[in-house]
């Protein structure tokens, strides 16, 4: 199985295998949060539009990468658009066991692990809600292709 899918499998055994061909949304930016797509096979493009202008390219995930997390643990809706760049073969696991095995930590220290990782997710997605003044080109962005070029160095291979 590519990309370690049987162990994927092994820790989310109530998954489903999902395709989607080159082209087709996988996640839509404001959706809410049903599943964990793991990607066993293909490659996806992470998009998000900023004031109506043409999607930038946030990552670029292959096999082995997860889609969706953010939103599970955040709660919040989708951050970003997830489209096929070539035909994907994905487990997908539904939010609410994702949610089971992270609250399993016993004691103390899986709570505090637990809240370390909503943390973080929350600081990401504010990061990534103020990406017109963080990308690193001036306060405003001047030019398109400027604001691309920023992201795509600030972000390279990140997964939402």
């Amino acid at each position: 199985m590519a990309s370690g899918a049987g162990k994927w499998k092994s820790i989310f055994p109530s998954g489903k295998t999902r395709l989607f061909s080159k082209g087709e949304t996988m996640v839509a930016e404001g959706d809410k949060a049903h599943e964990l797509l793991i990607l066993l096979s293909g490659r996806a493009r992470v998009e998000k539009r900023i004031g109506g202008r043409e999607p930038l390219v946030l990552a670029r995930p292959g096999a082995g990468q997860l889609i969706g997390e953010l939103s599970i643990l955040t709660g919040h809706r989708r951050s970003a658009t997830v489209v096929a760049e070539t035909p994907v073969k994905t487990w997908s696991v539904p939010a609410s066991k994702v949610r089971a095995l992270l609250g399993g930590g016993a004691g103390s220290r899986g709570r505090f692990q637990k809240k370390m990782m909503e943390s973080l997710a929350h600081r990401l997605v504010g990061l990534l809600d103020k990406l017109p003044v963080l990308q690193g080109v001036s306060a405003e962005p001047r030019t398109e292709a400027a604001v691309r070029k920023a992201l795509e160095k600030m972000y390279g291979d990140w997964g939402v």
